[in-house]
């Protein structure tokens, strides 16, 4: 029996041990896989369409980091809500994660953030890359149409210098910087001949992720000061010869942070006015249809890696430059499909007939002049295109989770196995004490403000320290039970103090990883071809801290478990032993 206790106790060492490192392993690799995750399409041959019809106009976008939808109504912004009047209006719903710089590569590459070549979340300038897929500055570089771009100094690194006429960047983000970027940006305004100009304003940001969140008075002071930077430039600027176009990158959450799919944070303002933009206020659009409906309106074909729809509603372009725009879309809807499908299946693999068919009747149409037809006929080419490229990427994701699952249910249960097997007589004080922690480390989670969200996590730095803090308050207090739970039983051997206690450290480790199976399920170990599903890799993150750190106090908490039982046992039997003691030395003075 003793060895079998022996037996346990050691195998429950070299099960934490694993798991300590098992956890750090796989938080690290997956970490590490997200940050330096390529788009699929960086190495594949996309041609650009000819150019789709005649330059339209200059267009200026004013791009303000960290405004969400509903901030931008409740702030009630005078600037922006004149431009609401006078121009088109609607929301932008953008797709997660929803950190700043793939946000800021969706606006310019009309990919969504799995292909636009930005990191997944926001990275250091100096970690950064060029993106490799096709943007509107390469658009308008290729064509000979002078650019601008004013902003922080990530976009230096982002968009490569000979794309660009003329620059200035500011290194560190905040009203400072937001300053001398207006400053920059208003003689570029007057330069008729520049036909792309990016003015990027940085302080609402800043102030949503560290100055109190959306609600402090700090974001509504920097929302009212670069309101009033967009209305000196719109009077900068003539708009019946230019388009001003207003958007955000991303909103925040309450308490501040952004990068999950909270409705605060996925829901952008959009406002254009100027040359050729019919006012009113318009259906929600997708933060992918931005960057083709400025091409077209610069005269340009959409970047080869868009996945956007051009807003022909808010455009307004005769019958044949729409059927020839929707033409041009089509034909690159085709070619990414093509490319992309070949990627992810590691094979050139061609778009089905019946798509090419229907192109092929579109060109038939517009050449026969028949431009409602084939404007219908290419819009239904661009939609087929769609659907077979999302069609193919569903099949490829759930092909994956598919052979994840039993590996992940086999864990599960070898790993429950190894808990059911080992239990004692002290089961029932285990499953207590270890409900006890996890509840109290999520009640903790909640009184701390915190979400189930990436949103939440704001500084990957502090954040492995928030989580120890909790778990070891948490896994303490279960202990405590646990110490009184044995205390009350009067268990007095030391192997089955230390055998429970283990039993216990595994089971509250166990909790804290269920989520991880889930997790694996859907995302796999690392990110690879696609970005992993953002619920998920949230508790992959959090799980694998957690667990991590649960195991590393399982290893060392029953050893003042058992030492503290043994000790309440000792005095215990002194009590005992000095009560019997007076007991018997007072029984003589009963004789008469």
């Amino acid at each position: 029996m003793t060895r079998k206790k022996y037996v346990s106790i050691g195998l429950s060492l070299l099960a934490l041990a694993a798991i300590i490192l098992g956890a750090a392993w796989w938080g690290k690799t997956f970490f590490t896989s997200v940050q330096n995750y390529r788009s699929p399409l960086r190495h594949a041959a996309l041609a650009p369409q000819p150019v789709a019809v005649p330059k339209q106009t200059k267009v200026v976008m004013v791009l303000i980091s960290g405004l969400g939808y509903d901030d931008s109504l409740l702030l009630e912004l005078p600037a922006l809500e004149q431009l609401k009047q006078a121009g088109a209006t609607m929301a932008v719903e953008s797709t997660p994660p929803t950190y700043s710089q793939t946000a800021w590569a969706t606006l310019i590459t009309g990919a969504p953030p799995e292909t636009n070549d930005a990191p997944p979340v926001d990275l250091p300038v100096e970690q950064l890359h060029p993106l490799e897929v096709d943007t509107l500055f390469a658009r308008a570089h290729a064509a000979q149409l002078p650019t601008a771009l004013v902003g922080p100094a990530p976009w230096r690194r982002l968009i490569p210098r000979n794309q660009l006429d003329h620059t200035f960047f500011a290194d560190s983000p905040g009203p400072e910087a937001d300053a001398a970027i207006l400053e920059a940006a208003l003689p570029l305004l007057e330069n008729d001949d520049i036909a792309l100009t990016l003015v990027h304003f940085t302080q609402v940001d800043l102030a949503g992720q560290s100055l109190g969140g959306a609600e402090g008075g700090a974001y509504r002071q920097a929302a009212l000061q670069v309101d009033a930077y967009l209305g000196q430039i719109s009077q900068a600027l003539d708009l019946n010869r230019s388009v001003l176009v207003v958007v955000a990158d991303h909103g925040h959450i309450p308490d501040g942070g952004h990068g999950g799919d909270e409705v605060e944070v996925i829901w952008q303002p959009l406002v254009m006015i100027g040359q050729g933009i019919t006012p009113g206020n318009y259906s929600d659009i997708h933060q992918t249809d931005i960057a083709p409906t400025l091409a077209t309106l610069l005269g340009l074909a959409a970047p080869t890696a868009s996945q956007g729809r051009i807003l022909f509603e808010l455009l307004r372009l005769e019958e044949r430059a729409q059927a020839q725009a929707q033409l041009s879309l089509a034909q690159q809807r085709l070619a990414l499909a093509e490319a992309y499908v070949s990627q992810i299946e590691g094979t050139p693999t061609p778009v089905p007939q019946a798509i090419l068919t229907d192109l092929a009747r579109a060109q038939t149409a517009f050449i026969t002049n028949n431009l409602s037809g084939a404007f219908q006929l290419a819009l239904l080419t661009q939609q087929e295109a769609d659907a077979y490229l999302l069609e193919a990427r569903h099949y490829r994701v759930a092909t994956g989770q598919w052979w994840r699952l039993p590996i992940a249910l086999v864990v599960l249960l070898v790993w429950f196995s190894f808990i059911w097997q080992r239990r004692g007589v002290h089961a029932g004080s285990i499953l207590v004490a270890a409900g006890l922690t996890i509840g109290l480390y999520h009640i903790l989670y909640q009184l701390q403000g915190h979400t189930y969200s990436v949103s939440g996590l704001r500084d990957f730095t502090e954040w492995p320290f928030d989580i120890a803090r909790r778990t070891a308050v948490s896994l303490l207090a279960g202990g405590g039970l646990m110490l009184i739970f044995l205390m009350l039983t009067r268990e007095e051997d030391w192997l089955t103090l230390l055998s429970t206690s283990y039993g216990f450290g595994l089971l509250v480790t166990f909790a804290f990883a269920l989520p991880l199976f889930w997790a694996f399920w859907q995302n796999g170990l690392t990110a690879t071809w696609h970005l992993p599903a953002i619920l998920p890799a949230f508790w992959q993150i959090t799980g694998l801290l957690e667990v991590m750190i649960a195991a590393i106090l399982a290893l060392v908490l029953p050893w003042p478990i058992m030492t503290l039982n043994l000790f309440v046992n000792l005095i215990r039997r002194r009590l005992d032993e000095s009560r019997a003691r007076a007991k018997s030395d007072a029984l003589p003075g009963l004789h008469l």
